[in-house]
């Protein structure tokens, strides 16, 4: 069985509500393979204080609402750079030569610092197969050992944990460019969150899938469609008002 190593820094503060935040600063896979690094993750802000500006800005916030209404991508966002775009994160990594590799079945230690009390566990993860389809597998990624806490919350500060995850017995990641991409994603509990992050992994057990339109599975029921649509039509005005305000150099209301 092949092992991967993750290291992830989580860095948490208030503000007038609770907020927690984690950062993976690197996921080592497979011995020899590089190491991928947390979407979004900006190696320019300080990881040795606790403070909103500038030490919470690249932690990723990942709320199902959200990713609902059409908001945010699966793997959520920052407060410095917002949306996670999922492909475009991997499509980076990939020319950097900056993701790591497993194979299937493969165990993955994470390494997690808690800077204060909601970046407790216990955490979940899960993972999208095909990379950047939002479509989130069943197949189930066990935490072998979690982070010590309830409901994203305890005691613990700037205290570092290890968490061990394995990988399903059945990965066939086939996304990005290369064929052989999923996008693994983990995050808290927290009630103020979920608070974690993505990041890509590289299988080297299988044969990478060559994309054509007739090949891709990825769908969803009308049902989801349909509400999909009305949220988009009830979010377009204010989205495209603060995308104006964005542009013309005005701050958002929020």
């Amino acid at each position: 069985m092949h092992s991967s190593h993750v290291t992830v820094l989580a860095s948490f503060s208030y503000l007038h509500w609770a907020l927690c935040h984690g950062v993976i600063l690197a996921a080592q896979g497979n011995t020899g393979s590089p190491a991928s690094v947390g979407f979004q993750v900006n190696p320019d802000v300080a990881r040795d204080c606790i403070g909103i500006n500038p030490c919470q800005q690249d932690t990723t916030i990942i709320r199902d609402a959200e990713i609902k209404q059409n908001i945010v991508n699966e793997c959520g966002r920052t407060q410095l750079n917002g949306n996670i775009d999922v492909g475009e994160n991997t499509e980076k990594a990939i020319a950097a030569k900056a993701v790591t590799q497993v194979q299937s079945g493969g165990q993955v230690q994470l390494t997690l610092h808690q800077v204060n009390a909601d970046g407790a566990g216990p955490y979940v993860c899960d993972l999208d197969e095909n990379s950047n389809s939002g479509t989130i597998s069943p197949k189930n990624v066990t935490v072998l050992n979690n982070v010590p806490g309830d409901n994203g919350l305890s005691l613990a500060k700037t205290q570092q944990f290890n968490m061990t995850i394995q990988l399903p017995a059945d990965l066939q990641c086939t996304g990005a460019s290369t064929g052989n991409i999923c996008t693994v994603r983990c995050r808290n509990t927290a009630a103020a969150g979920p608070f974690g992050g993505c990041f890509p992994v590289q299988q080297t057990d299988i044969t990478p899938k060559v994309n054509t339109p007739a090949n891709i599975n990825t769908s969803q029921p009308m049902e989801l469609i349909s509400k999909q649509i009305e949220s988009n039509r009830a979010n377009f005005g204010p989205a495209t008002e603060a995308n104006n305000r964005l542009h013309a150099g005005q701050p958002d209301d929020k």
